[in-house]
């Protein structure tokens, strides 16, 4: 993270305060970013297919649990660490899908709700997140290990963390 100088220094140089390389525990982030593109300009892609590490990597960074009686909402921020924009498509989570159909601009972040319903009664330890690149419209799909805390006096669980599995899978191509 950085220090109130480097803070201030970003924020002169127009770059964000806060870096998804500055997280530590952020996965490493490979490809550099790509200038701009005027309509009639071909598109270099940073993407290498067969090698995992030129994927572009989106993940829930944070998750934030509200329960209510037996019901549970559960919020995930999902952050870009790709040098381009994107677009989530949809998160499969607790055996429920929730189309999200957002674009997301570099090393930007956006909560989002992505369940809402009862407790579960059993776990379901991993969730996919699945996006798109926006210039190749190439889909992709990011792993998570779900964790919980199991609640003893009505026998259910609620979620405790998201956390990235890596590699990123290529998907639909």
């Amino acid at each position: 993270m950085p220090g109130f100088f480097d803070a201030m220094k970003r924020i002169a140089q127009g770059k964000p305060v806060f870096d998804a390389n500055d997280q530590p525990n952020a996965p490493a982030i490979s490809g550099a970013p790509v200038a701009g593109h005027s309509a009639g300009e071909q598109h270099e892609s940073l993407i290498r297919k067969g090698s995992d590490r030129t994927f572009p990597v989106v993940y829930v960074k944070h998750t934030n649990v509200h329960m209510n009686g037996p019901t549970m909402q559960v919020y995930c921020r999902i952050l870009n660490t790709w040098p381009e924009p994107i677009e989530l498509d949809k998160i499969r989570i607790l055996d429920r899908t929730h189309e999200l159909d957002a674009p997301l601009r570099p090393n930007e972040e956006r909560e989002f709700l992505v369940y809402n319903g009862p407790r579960p009664r059993n776990k379901i330890t991993h969730a996919q997140l699945d996006y798109k690149t926006h210039h190749e419209r190439d889909y992709f799909e990011a792993i998570h290990d779900v964790t919980f805390r199991y609640h003893d006096e009505d026998r259910s669980y609620s979620v405790d963390e998201v956390k990235l599995r890596l590699p990123i899978r290529d998907i639909y191509g």
